[in-house]
């Protein structure tokens, strides 16, 4: 084993234009023999690639570390490193490292970082005197040979628990590339489990009704007008019974294709448009993963193929439709589903929507009532609608929250009379909503300007103003005046949280010279590592402040002393 020597990534996105879909390489083109393991044990899945996550397909594969962080992990192939990121939150503690073959492998979650690596973060974490910096090292500065000690496994950023996020991207475009098309082979021999099969009037009826409608394999429903097909199905790998997702869906009407999905590269970009391929009212309502296996208008996503009306099947009075929905794994393990769709007479009543305030998916949007303007930009919807609004004394109900949006879109509001006009600094917007049936509250970014409120909004809700005038809570863990530290007992650790807008900052001195506090967004612990410091044994003093987004702060001061 080799340990690295000391020695940009320039960002590219790629461009889609709606409705063009182009053609996903196969993946027989990649090559599958440029890159070893990034860790000594045996790969074991918590995640695989393209696995439904909350706004966002997941873009590698999670490796079980045997639920302890401090694992090796070893560069997968030669090239440099090109990026290096350090956040409370996300991907934590990341190494992302540019190969000759046009491809960037990432390493994330990590617990620390290896020799050189480690002491180049940690001084430009002095410069910038944050703990959270996001590093572009010259290509000459990390030189890297495959199977190099890179760094130790952890449970940094937004983990839910000890593991790998490991990820293969193309380097020109970002694009994160299905692992698996690169010869990361993991053993599996179990098929795909389906746990529920659905048909959706789109403009039609099913069985009579305009709801989603269960089916059963080998069942038999019947329909009218434009119909569209949904599964609910996870996979397992060999070794391990996380649910994860499954490579691909195909859908074939009386054998001929109709649709098809499959988990292999996309950009992100495209990957919240992951609210057009689940059920997203279902998974607002009861947490639920549903596969709608066609194509709304607005879906800018091009993993899709052998698409027929995306997906979507116009019923014929008195016919017959055979339609067979297969789901696979990467090892082509198949688990099937049949059923029939007898066609019928649309009932007579039916007639078209007729929308008050009209949503376009390929147009801007604008919406504008009293107290409220809302800007729309073209592309953020799916598919058009009908804007449900109301106001209610102080609040604006903008929207259905089951419906889901692809961007941010600007959402103005008039500051309520009874606000002061000199704590409109402290004024933020608030969005309530409802998920599986429970109240939840979000603060939003907000910004005064020109005597209005605005905020960048990504979410559908119940909108009102509050003052913040709150500070952040620091509560000390293992340290109050005089307390004693070792070199043993060398870390000072503190919860820090707030109430309302949310900490924007927080920074930490001893003997009036900044110091690295190291943060966990997920449990809130702030700590400071003396030994890290170079805390000298003696008495000191130190002083922490931390501040919302409302520039609301809260100081913590205490002499401690080193005795060792």
């Amino acid at each position: 084993m080799k340990v690295i020597k000391p020695i940009c990534l320039s960002l590219f996105i790629a461009s889609f234009v709606f409705g063009q879909r182009a053609e996903q390489p196969h993946a027989d083109t990649y090559p599958k023999n440029d890159f070893i393991n990034p860790l000594e044990i045996k790969n074991l899945l918590a995640g695989n690639f393209g696995e439904l996550r909350s706004n966002h397909f997941h873009s590698g594969l999670d490796i079980k570390t045997q639920q302890r962080e401090g694992l090796k992990v070893f560069a997968v192939g030669d090239g440099y490193i090109s990026r290096i990121n350090i956040s409370p939150t996300g991907y934590g503690n990341a190494i992302y490292i540019d190969h000759p073959n046009g491809y960037t492998t990432v390493y994330a979650h990590l617990q620390q970082f290896e020799g050189a690596i480690k002491e180049y973060v940690r001084r430009k974490q002095y410069e910038q005197q944050q703990f959270k910096v996001e590093l572009y090292p010259e290509p000459h500065e990390f030189k890297i040979a495959k199977g190099d000690l890179i760094a130790l496994s952890g449970n940094s950023g937004g983990s839910g628990g000890p593991h790998l996020h490991f990820e293969i991207r193309h380097t020109q475009t970002e694009e994160p590339i299905n692992p698996f098309y690169f010869g990361f082979d993991i053993p599996d021999s179990r098929k795909p489990n389906i746990l529920g099969t659905y048909v959706y009037p789109i403009n039609g009826r099913v069985n009579q009704m305009n709801q989603r409608i269960s089916v059963a394999n080998g069942g038999t429903i019947k329909a009218s007008g434009a119909i569209g097909f949904g599964l609910k199905a996870y996979d397992k790998q060999d070794g391990a019974d996380n649910n994860n997702g499954v490579h691909e869906i195909e859908v074939l009407v009386n054998d001929e294709p109709i649709y098809n999905y499959k988990a292999s590269r996309f950009s992100f970009d495209e990957t919240r448009a992951i609210n057009s391929v689940c059920d997203y009212s279902d998974l607002m309502r009861n947490n639920s993963w549903v596969y709608q296996a066609f194509v709304k208008e607005g879906n800018p996503l091009r993993i899709f193929s052998n698409l027929k009306n995306n997906g979507i099947l116009n019923i014929e009075e008195g016919k017959t439709y055979a339609v067979k929905i297969i789901a696979k794994d990467y090892a082509n393990n198949a688990s099937t589903v049949n059923f029939t769709v007898i066609g019928e007479a649309a009932p007579e009543n039916i007639s078209s929507p007729t929308f008050k305030n009209p949503m376009y998916w390929n147009k801007e949007n604008h919406f504008q009532s009293e107290g409220i303007e809302i800007f729309f930009p073209k592309g953020i919807f799916y598919e058009d609608f009908d804007l449900a609004y109301k106001k209610e004394g102080k609040k604006h109900h903008v929207g259905n929250w089951n419906i889901p949006v692809h961007q941010y879109y600007t959402l103005m509001m008039q500051p309520t009379e009874d606000i002061p006009a000199a704590h409109l600094e402290k004024a933020v917007i608030i969005r309530q909503y409802q998920k599986k049936g429970a109240w939840k509250k979000s603060y939003e970014k907000t910004e005064l300007k020109n005597g209005k409120l605005m905020a960048e909004v990504r979410e559908f809700g119940i909108f009102s103003i509050e003052i913040d005038y709150t500070k952040p809570t620091i509560t000390p863990l293992n340290i109050k005046d005089h307390s004693q530290f070792t070199r043993a007992n060398s870390k000072i650790n503190f919860t820090i949280s707030d109430s309302q807008s949310g900490i924007k900052e927080y920074h930490a001195y001893i003997d009036g010279k900044w110091v690295l506090a190291e943060y966990d967004q997920k449990i809130k612990r702030l700590s400071i590592d003396l030994n890290a410091e170079g805390i000298e044994i003696g008495e000191h003093q130190l002083e922490l402040n931390v501040k919302d987004e409302k520039n609301n702060t809260s100081t913590y001061n205490a002499t401690f002393k080193k005795v060792s």
